[in-house]
């Protein structure tokens, strides 16, 4: 037996979670065969199980307004207005300017490793784009 179980968090609850060794993102059903697990997600409100409408089921996910607190959190942070940023100067400005952030956060070496591998690709595409543009 096979039923499709979907994540419905609360307002403060992350977008994905990892339950019995399963992560289930936010409004994403999963199949899933175990039954002990299908019963225990049909007692869970935060869990719907069955056909998933999402004009029915799907819960709007916050918005990811509050500051990082952890370094986790940061890299997160940083990694979605990296997506966004337009040009090079506003990257730069941006880093330059959530410095105390960082330490704020305990941003590691580690952690700035992690995002060097994301920003020096990034930063290589805005130049090509700012020279094409001006």
């Amino acid at each position: 037996m096979t039923e499709q179980i979907t994540y419905l968090p609360g307002e403060e609850d992350p977008p994905k979670v990892l339950w019995n060794g399963i992560t289930f993102y936010a409004n994403m059903p999963r199949a899933v065969s175990d039954p002990r697990m299908i019963e225990q997600a049909r007692a869970n409100p935060f869990f719907h199980v069955g056909a998933f409408d999402p004009d029915k089921h799907s819960v709007k996910l916050r918005a990811q307004t509050k500051e990082p607190k952890t370094p986790e959190q940061y890299r997160a942070h940083a990694v979605a207005w990296l997506n966004k940023v337009e040009s090079v100067a506003d990257l730069d400005a941006r880093w330059a300017r959530e410095e105390v952030l960082r330490i704020q956060c305990g941003v590691g070496a580690d952690d700035l490793d992690f995002l060097s591998h994301l920003f020096r690709p990034k930063r290589g595409e805005l130049e090509k784009r700012d020279k094409i543009m001006s």
